[in-house]
């Protein structure tokens, strides 16, 4: 019996709870429902009507002006814009709702952030007339922002998720493109993201000062031929050059950007440049960026890190001449007592101090030269004795200039144009062959 009475109790409760949450779900359902019912219509105009917007936001603008009815920017037809956010911020501003209206009039606008306002938003319209939009600060609840409208001088409260919407529609429409020609590229440095805090500096042989092959000289951190594969790799990455994202117009601690960043400057042969700055790494592989002279901060794509911690040995080729068969020069190699010149004829032979060649004994040596390698990156060292060989390549009256040291007991460190930095090492043997090679050609 008593067990029986227990369940009863147990039902009107659960019966009662019942009632009580749908009470509950009714009124809240209720004021949502008035909540909606007294937001206050500001403005109405149907957004197939703009044919130009545009959204200020401190030194931040994006202009844009819908042409064949696609959005583009104004002054860059040829840029692409995010037509969905487009459309966000159109339909923000075109069915334009209050959540409240303060005053019919204000005074002084700079105490609400409206003069100057935190964003304004202008659109042009088909007949010819525009309308403008400004939101100020937050109010003291920080549940909306302050807002008015051209044309009245009330002043209104904008809520925060619509805001929201129009902030997020303005970012991902900003102009993310970075102006630089890869084709056109005469200077590459990059300051790694790790290591010595020692630039790499990488600039463009004019072609009438080429003596074979190369085509770019590193100038930091020691100077040598430049790794033809380096300079594609920048080149790639910026084949279409543009951030991945926008991020924010100010920068805080977290984006890891200050005066120790890594960086990528280029430089046109037209004397046009773009430094980006480099900060933290995102789990997705991109990078906050900054580009020096201009607002804000940017995503850069994943990747990136192939440039940004690229190996020192990869920085020059691995064949220490740029020369073939294909590809000959003049070449002198001076070993103190023993010397050799190997000088190309007007009638496009060969002679060996004075001796002429036969085309195969000719295209032997020069297969010997081309086969000279490095064997690693030489670590800092002074240069203080006389080098043990020094060849000297010539073409038109341009000269690359190679002096060998002894390193490490059998290896060469390689000193070039007289720079005083070596840059890699050769095997001594290797060197040996290569002489031995000529001294053999110089007995037929």
């Amino acid at each position: 019996m008593g067990s029986k009475k227990t369940w009863v109790l147990i039902s009107l409760g659960i019966i009662l709870f019942l009632c009580i949450a749908g009470a509950i779900v009714f009124l809240l359902r209720e004021e949502d429902t008035d909540s909606k019912n007294r937001a206050i219509s500001v403005y109405k105009v149907s957004y197939t009507k703009v044919t130009g917007m545009k959204i200020t936001q401190q030194d931040s603008v994006i202009d844009m002006v819908k042409t064949n009815g696609v959005w583009q920017f104004r002054d860059q037809a040829g840029v692409s814009v995010d037509q969905g956010s487009m459309e966000s911020a159109l339909t923000m501003v075109c069915y334009l709702f209050a959540q409240d209206k303060l005053y019919d009039e204000v005074e002084n606008l700079s105490n609400y952030g409206l003069d100057p306002a935190v964003m304004q938003v202008e659109i042009e319209l088909d007949d010819g007339t525009n309308q403008t939009v400004r939101f100020g600060s937050f109010t003291s609840a920080r549940d909306g922002v302050f807002m008015t409208l051209s044309g009245s001088d009330a002043l209104y409260v904008y809520d925060l998720d619509s805001y929201s919407i129009l902030e997020n529609a303005a970012k991902a429409m900003r102009d993310l493109t970075i102006d630089i020609d890869a084709d056109a590229l005469d200077t590459i440095e990059i300051m790694r993201a790790s290591g010595a805090r020692i630039p790499v500096l990488m600039t463009k042989i004019l072609e009438n000062q080429r003596v074979g092959l190369e085509s770019w000289m590193l100038q930091s951190p020691f100077t040598a031929i430049a790794n033809a594969k380096a300079v594609s790799l920048v080149k790639s990455f910026f084949a279409s050059p543009r951030y991945s994202s926008f991020v924010a117009d100010t920068v805080s601690d977290d984006y890891g950007l200050n005066s120790d960043s890594a960086y990528i400057y280029l430089k046109e042969s037209s004397g046009k440049s773009v430094k980006i700055w480099i900060g933290n790494r995102l789990e997705s592989g991109r990078y906050y960026c900054m580009q020096e002279g201009r607002n804000g901060v940017y995503e850069l794509a994943s990747g990136f890190e192939a440039l940004l911690e690229i190996e020192t040995e990869n920085l020059f080729p691995t064949a220490v001449f740029p020369v073939s068969a294909e590809n000959p020069v003049n070449v002198s190699i001076n070993l103190g007592s023993e010397t050799f010149q190997l000088d190309q004829s007007a009638g496009g032979g060969f002679s060996l101090n004075g001796e002429t060649l036969t085309e195969d004994v000719a295209n032997t040596l020069f297969a010997y030269l081309a086969e000279l390698q490095f064997r690693g990156v030489v670590e800092q060292e002074t240069i203080t004795a006389e080098p043990n060989a020094t060849i000297i390549l010539e073409q038109s009256g341009n000269e690359l200039i190679y002096r060998f040291y002894g390193y490490r007991n059998d290896y060469y460190a390689v000193e070039f144009n007289g720079s005083g930095s070596l840059s890699g090492y050769i095997k001594a043997d290797h060197l040996a062959v290569l002489v031995a090679a000529f001294n053999e050609a110089t007995k037929g």
